[in-house]
């Protein structure tokens, strides 16, 4: 009888053991996840992709839906070692991928091609959090027209030093920040391609030292570089890149323009001549209504490489979010290849669609572009499709 009686109470307490057991692990495996997935939230225009893509976030897990847990954990977290010490406290590694498959017709003939970039991202974080060091090298950038091929690959090879959560110190080689999409990583841009600004005059890789930050309203990035660009030297000149925004209404909650963003850039240096770059640029979002504008003028130019004609152009985007993973976006691109001379005007009409599985993360997207070349007089017509994931 006693036998019967402790295998009863056994029978009774073994669920609520079990249940306390569970409970216990999940929260368990609930704080190890905290901070290494993305926000759910919409896409805006000008947001860029360096090492910090992945905070404060959890998601619900469901035991039933194995190929939503396997995805999560491939593509949408952040694969980090974290370590219980001031000197090192954070160490993580990704590989990032990008294909376009791009149809192109021109004059009756298509042109079919599948550009694709392969990345690798290594970043650490040490001494107490206030030290940074990220790195991306590009394994299949075209580099055959460079001296140092080895250097050239390197997207970025820089350390941070944060003077507190605001500002911050850049020593080594980024992306420079000429105008809105010309200092964004190709894995950040709305649409398949850069504007025709970005892409001549900002499509750049520098070596120097920079400083970010912002303050209230303000936002600047301000910085000397070399004018050598893929990290190739220091032997054509010096230049300066500065880029300053202002938020005129961000303290007022619940205004339609709390996030109205007005920029002004300057790309100033030397490279054989002496060259300018100035832009103005705005951007803009409320609820799910996203829009920017960008003008630039050159007297002469230092992009991925030295033009020393004038010219200038401008791109106006506007978007729509029907949730926070599905964008609509379209874009009127101009572009003035020659000051002086006439009708050398090209133009851009964009249609884009985004998918965002994991924010950027894992991403896909199909775009339409309709260009007009005044000087040749020809029109083109191009499909862009887009797989992106960082794993």
């Amino acid at each position: 009888m006693k036998k019967i009686l402790i295998t009863l109470c056994c029978f009774i307490l073994l669920p609520a053991l079990q249940t306390a057991a569970i409970t216990e692990s999940e929260k368990e495996f609930s704080d190890t996840k905290k901070g290494e997935v993305l926000k759910d939230e919409i896409i805006t225009l000008d947001e860029t992709i360096d090492g910090d893509t992945t905070t404060n976030v959890d998601f619900e897990d469901n035991d039933n839906l194995d190929f939503k847990l396997f995805s999560e954990k491939t593509f949408a977290r952040k694969k980090m070692l974290r370590f219980d010490n001031k000197y090192i406290n954070e160490i993580s590694g990704e590989l990032r991928f990008q294909g376009i498959a791009s149809f192109e017709e021109r004059r009756g003939n298509l042109t079919t091609t599948y550009p694709f970039d392969i990345n690798a991202v290594v970043e650490s974080k040490f001494l107490d959090n206030k030290y940074r060091f990220f790195t991306e090298y590009a394994f299949t950038r075209d580099v055959s027209d460079l001296d140092n091929a080895f250097f050239g690959k390197f997207s970025n090879l820089y350390i941070e030093r944060n003077f507190n959560k605001n500002h911050k110190m850049r020593l080594g080689v980024s992306r420079s920040p000429i105008g809105l999409e010309g200092s964004m990583s190709s894995f950040a841009l709305p649409f398949a391609n850069r504007a025709q600004i970005s892409r001549e005059f900002g499509d750049a890789i520098s070596t120097g030292i920079s400083f970010i930050g912002n303050k209230g309203a303000f936002e600047y990035n301000l910085g000397g570089y070399t004018s050598t660009r893929f990290t190739q030297g220091f032997k054509d000149g010096a230049e300066f890149i500065g880029r300053v925004g202002v938020r005129p209404f961000y303290n007022q909650e619940g205004s339609y323009f709390r996030n109205l963003k007005f920029y002004a850039g300057a790309d100033i240096g030397h490279r054989g001549e002496n060259y300018g770059v100035y832009s103005a640029a705005m951007t803009y979002g409320y609820k799910k209504f996203l829009m920017n504008f960008e003008y630039a003028y050159a007297n002469g130019s230092n992009g991925d490489y030295f033009d020393p004609r004038k010219r200038q152009g401008f791109f106006a985007t506007v978007g729509w979010n029907f949730t926070p993973k599905l964008q609509l976006l379209a874009r009127y691109d101009y572009f003035d290849t020659n000051l002086e001379q006439s009708n050398d005007v090209n133009h851009e009409y964009s249609v884009g669609i985004n998918y965002f599985v994991f924010k950027q993360r894992l991403k896909f997207a199909l775009n339409y572009v309709f260009s007009n070349n005044e000087k040749t007089n020809t029109n083109k017509n191009g499909i862009y499709l887009l797989t992106q994931f960082f794993i």
